[in-house]
């Protein structure tokens, strides 16, 4: 081959040949972040989901605060309707039989 030859081979073909190049060089550096970029968009997903997740809380926390105020209220003294007063109850009975 000539050095005309080669000139006008690399004037026809040497955009396909950078085109290939370039192509080949993207989807290399692409298949090398994959790792990176989907824990990237793992971590945007899981940020967006945060202010849902802290309704959902708040809503459980609610529910449990109910609930320990009704076992607070079985567990202390007051005045003979808790748990706590029949068990007093009972066990000043059985002391004194």
């Amino acid at each position: 081959m000539t050095t005309e030859q080669t000139n006008e081979f690399l004037v026809d073909y040497g955009p396909v040949i950078w085109f290939v190049f370039l192509s080949v060089f993207f989807v290399a550096v692409l298949v090398k972040a994959w790792p990176f970029i989907s824990s990237v968009v793992k971590t945007v997903e899981i940020i967006t989901e945060l202010p849902a997740r802290f309704e959902r809380v708040d809503e459980k926390l609610d529910t449990l605060e109910i609930r320990l105020i009704s076992v607070e209220h079985e567990v202390k003294t007051n005045g003979g309707s808790s748990i706590k007063d029949a068990v007093r109850r009972i066990e000043d009975r059985l002391d004194s039989i």
